[in-house]
């Protein structure tokens, strides 16, 4: 598998070594006034190429860099909102050599461009839209590689794993605290972890994570993947995005995902991942993720919040008489893991090193309010809930952390400012009928804010083809992805109906594929049951599909109507019962 090498170079890079006493003192200014720079990562590289073992300037502009032998070298320092700065070939011998760098901030921004207007490519120099976003993400992510293989900022770390239901509502949740980590702890998913069917057949596996800075800034990632330049769009807006994928098809797992950058400061904000090419049975939804990055003020990085999901599947016998032996795989749910993390010492006290598993949420914090000297310092959750596929803010969403303490809601445009008293370490929940329909990902987020701190957590509700190819995948003949039908199933009075049973039926005339008709005059049937909040969701109807729709319930009336799917394949409909 191509990424288990990408991850073992990574974990080469993080190992690092220890050098001997060839030094070279490096001072870190500001080239316009002499004033130092702080937190300049700064690294020597031999006449190999090779990055060697750097260091951070620290409040002077100053860090040594030792070198593993007499030869020759080059001083290479970079910062985020200033160009890289390269000396010229130095002669290392005995007697340290002292280094003055002179810096000067970015000229420009990157360059924010629409996603259609570059195909995915090699990675390129200075000069394009791929190559300038690239110049500005390494930086943020060789920094973040550095900080985590020399252990330079310790970690207060919330670890999770939850067992998540179709519509992503928790159903288990097991949490461990760790205290003073020298680096952000690797977690991840394995096959026979969300296989129910398949448990005793499956051990172990592939284990699939969410990539870490060094895997990222590897020569194989970078030559093993294309690239372009794209522009935000939801909570992403303004931001400009690198977006990368498998440079060439092929059958093993990959990783596909952008890296996002605000424009404005060329500051590292986050990454969304895909894996593709899975086993078939962990096709029949997305393992995807997210890694969050954070500079800090000494000008290294740590990542503040993590986290992969992946579907839960099973095998299961299909129903239709017509095929009674016919096996297909079904999305019980997903399993996700993840976690938070902070720079030790910077909130309560989150226990011993190895910390203990415990369920549930915090609603507060770690640590007894009661021993605290003074009151803690007001917290603030800001963000936006985005709706695609009406391209505006979603208002009325109930914001809140996992124990309800704090709450509030959306304004009209999707935007929302939460206040916490002191610290928290707890799960935020986003809650609104439209998230739970069509099962939005990140409506729960954990989220790890030392007190006084700002933190920002946002939802996207995907356009309309992306539900599609997430929840359905694609047709029969492989063409497009399948259309959906969805809503909720209330009484007279507003309430929801659970377990009531849905069903749709339609008439196909034909199909084409690859210009041969494949289908004709048949008739299909969809169906399934409300869930406990009334909600339904059904797959597999086909372009311009005129469809009869009935709702059955114990001892109500069967209601039926006609709709017809739209364009865009998705229809949102919800049916009323009465009472007899």
């Amino acid at each position: 598998m191509r990424l288990r090498s990408i991850f073992l170079a990574a974990a080469v890079i993080a190992a690092g070594s220890r050098l001997s006493a060839q030094e070279v003192l490096v001072e870190v200014v500001e080239l316009s006034n002499g004033k130092p720079i702080v937190g300049a990562s700064v690294s020597l590289i031999d006449d190999h190429g090779n990055n060697l073992l750097g260091n951070f300037s620290d409040q002077g502009g100053h860090t040594v860099l030792p070198a593993s032998r007499a030869g020759t070298y080059v001083v290479r320092a970079d910062k985020v909102g200033y160009d890289t700065w390269t000396s010229v070939v130095l002669h290392v011998a005995g007697q340290p050599i002292h280094v003055r760098v002179g810096m000067s901030p970015s000229r420009s921004p990157s360059t924010v461009v629409a996603r259609s207007e570059n195909a995915c490519q090699m990675l390129t120099g200075p000069g394009t839209s791929t190559g300038d976003l690239w110049v500005e993400i390494k930086k943020a992510l060789t920094a973040s590689a550095l900080t985590e293989a020399r252990g330079f900022v310790p970690l207060d770390v919330v670890l999770y794993e939850r067992t998540l239901d179709r519509n992503l509502g928790v159903l288990s949740e097991r949490t461990e605290q760790r205290s003073r980590l020298s680096r952000r702890p690797s977690v991840g998913l394995t096959w026979d972890q969300v296989d129910s069917t398949r448990q005793s057949a499956v051990t172990g596996g592939e284990v699939y994570r969410a990539p870490d800075a060094a895997m990222l800034v590897s020569d194989q990632f970078v030559k093993s993947h294309c690239f372009s330049a794209i522009r935000g769009y939801g909570p992403e807006t303004g931001l400009a995005g690198l977006e990368f994928k498998p440079a060439k098809i092929g059958s093993q797992p990959e990783l596909t995902g952008v890296l996002w950058l605000d424009p404005k400061s060329n500051t590292l904000r986050s990454l969304n991942f895909d894996y593709v090419n899975l086993p078939i049975p962990l096709r029949v939804a997305r393992t995807s993720g997210r890694v969050e990055f954070q500079e800090l003020p000494s000008g290294q990085w740590i990542v503040p919040r993590w986290y992969i999901r992946m579907p839960r599947v099973s095998q299961i016998v299909s129903t239709d008489v017509r095929s009674p032996a016919v096996t297909r795989d079904t999305l019980l749910g997903y399993q996700e893991v993840g976690g938070a993390s902070r720079p030790a010492g910077t909130g309560p006290s989150t226990g011993g090193e190895t910390g203990s598993a415990q369920g549930g949420n915090n609603s507060g914090g770690l640590g007894d309010p009661a021993n605290a000297a003074a009151p803690a310092a007001q917290s603030l959750i800001s963000g936006i809930v985005y709706d695609s596929t009406t391209e505006r803010g979603l208002g009325g969403v109930q914001v809140s952390t996992g124990g309800g303490r704090f709450r509030t809601t959306t304004t009209a445009g999707g935007h929302y400012e939460l206040a916490i008293d002191g610290a928290l370490t707890d799960t935020i929940v986003f809650e609104h009928p439209r998230l739970r329909l069509f099962r939005v990902a990140d409506r729960r987020q954990m989220i790890l804010l030392p007190s006084g701190a700002h933190g920002v957590a946002n939802v996207l509700v995907p356009s309309y083809g992306t539900i599609r190819r997430t929840l359905c995948g694609q047709n029969e003949t492989s063409t497009d992805a399948q259309g959906i039908v969805a809503g909720y199933v209330r009484d007279a009075a507003g309430n929801p109906v659970p377990h009531a049973h849905v069903w749709a039926t339609w008439q196909i005339l034909w199909m084409e594929q690859n210009g041969r008709l494949v289908s004709t005059n048949q008739q299909r049937t969809v169906e399934t049951d409300t869930g406990s909040d009334g909600s339904y969701l059904m797959c597999g109807f086909t372009k311009d599909a005129r469809i009869t729709a009935k709702i059955g319930l114990a001892s109500r009336s069967t209601v039926q109507e006609k709709v017809a799917l739209p364009s865009t394949m998705v229809l949102e409909h919800d049916f009323t019962v009465s009472a007899r």
